[in-house]
């Protein structure tokens, strides 16, 4: 089977340090999820508290895609962090929905308003 490749792009919040948005592009599943987890976590251990992910990108995610991801929002909150989500295209958060974990995890309509909910 073909790993399919999602990148993920670090970027700075201007004026929050502690803040990083991820660039999600591609597809999220179980080719690349232990990749993704690593990367998450190396940015969380540099001493970044808050993390959004931006999914405007993310063409696919898949159940194995949703775990990791609630399993980051997890240990986000356990260690008082925050991972919150923005940009998702209709196709992503219908498989979000399906499995009902939108109301598991912390999903914005725009980066802007992502960021203006953190303390």
């Amino acid at each position: 089977m073909e790993s399919k490749q999602i990148k993920l792009e670090v970027k700075d919040v201007d004026g929050r340090s502690n803040t990083k948005i991820i660039e999600f592009d591609g597809d999220l599943d179980s080719t690349n999820v232990e990749s993704t987890l690593d990367k998450v976590n190396t940015i969380y251990g540099e001493g970044v508290a808050n993390i959004i992910a931006d999914f405007s990108k993310l063409r696919y995610v898949n159940s194995t895609g949703l775990g990791i991801l609630l399993h980051i929002s997890k240990t986000a909150k356990t260690n008082r962090w925050t991972f919150k989500i923005a940009k998702v295209n209709d196709n992503v958060f219908e498989i979000i929905e399906i499995i009902g974990a939108n109301t598991l995890l912390d999903i914005y309509d725009t980066i802007e308003d992502a960021l203006s909910s953190l303390n």
